[in-house]
C-alpha cells in the first residue's frame, strides 16, 4: 500500500465510524421518546422511520461513492509516485516530481478531494524547499 492511500483508507474508516455513531444516537433518541411518551412517540417513530431509513440508505449509497472515489485518486497518485520513484538517487529530477505532484494535486482538487490534493501540495512544496537546500 501506498502512503496516499492509507491515509485514505483511515479517513474512510473514521468516517464510517462517525456515521455509526450518529445513527446509533438517532437510534436511542427514538427509544428514549417510544417509552417516555408513549403510543403516540410509537405512531410518530413508526410513520417518521420509513423517510429516514430511505435518507440513511441514500446518506450510505453517497458515502460509499465519494469513498471509492477518494480511493481511488489516492491509488493512482501512489502508482504515479511509484513510477517516479528512481532506482537510484540521483535518476529522478526533482522538477519532474514536482510536475507530476502538481498535476495530481489539480486533478485531486477536481474530483472534490480537497485534502489529498492538500497532502500532495504540501509534498510539492517540501521537495522544493529539500531540492533548493541541495
Amino acid at each position: 500500500m501506498g502512503e496516499y492511500t492509507d491515509r485514505a483508507r483511515a479517513e474512510i474508516v473514521r468516517d464510517n465510524v462517525t456515521r455509526r455513531i450518529l445513527y446509533a444516537i438517532f437510534a436511542v433518541i427514538t427509544v428514549i421518546a417510544v417509552f417516555t411518551l408513549g403510543g403516540f412517540a410509537v405512531l410518530v417513530a413508526v410513520v417518521g422511520l420509513g423517510p429516514v431509513l430511505v435518507l440513511i440508505v441514500v446518506i450510505e449509497i453517497y458515502c460509499r461513492i465519494q469513498n471509492w472515489r477518494h480511493l481511488r485518486v489516492a491509488e493512482d497518485a501512489d502508482a504515479d509516485l511509484d513510477k517516479l520513484r528512481p532506482e537510484k538517487s540521483t535518476e529522478a529530477l526533482p522538477a519532474d516530481v514536482i510536475k507530476k505532484l502538481r498535476n495530481r494535486a489539480h486533478q485531486a482538487q477536481d474530483a472534490g478531494e480537497p485534502y489529498l490534493a492538500a497532502d500532495l501540495r504540501l509534498a510539492v512544496a517540501t521537495i522544493e524547499r529539500l531540492d533548493r537546500d541541495t
